[in-house]
């Protein structure tokens, strides 16, 4: 099965417990589905885990960069969507659904809102424990 993990979910598995910490542990350790992943997202990730000071209490600057680096080294790293009009009411998460649409991910998994709502649905945004109920683990 191939998903998107939205940048929310790789950043919240990062910094704490809970669905999204057990998915990407779950992936890393047995890779059960496909992670798809863009140098854009990489960089969401990144900017968000390295530049935000307040983040420290949860992870150290270290460890955000060799996660970081684990993605992109465990997971087939694709190239960046090519974009077209907008489709949420954020178009800043519109990447998201291109990049699942270039690589036929069957899945995206999001925390986010702005794509929970969205109303085409193609491909299905569902939240982490969701997921991890269709993972068989909660």
């Amino acid at each position: 099965m191939r998903v998107v993990l939205d940048a929310n979910v790789l950043i919240s598995a990062a910094i704490s417990e809970g669905p999204p910490h057990r998915i990407v542990q779950g992936w890393l350790r047995d890779q059960t589905f496909e992670l798809v992943i863009c140098d854009w997202l990489l960089g969401e990730v990144r900017s968000v885990l390295t530049e935000r000071r307040r983040l420290r209490k949860w992870i150290s600057l270290a460890a955000a960069e060799l996660y970081v680096q684990t993605l992109a080294t465990m997971a087939r790293v694709q190239p960046d969507p090519a974009l077209g009009p907008p489709l949420t009411r954020d178009p800043d998460d519109d990447y998201v659904i291109y990049l699942a649409r270039a690589y036929d991910a069957e899945v995206i998994v999001s925390g986010d809102a702005d794509l929970l709502e969205w109303d085409e649905q193609d491909p299905p945004v569902i939240p982490p424990a969701e997921f991890e109920t269709r993972l068989g683990r909660s």
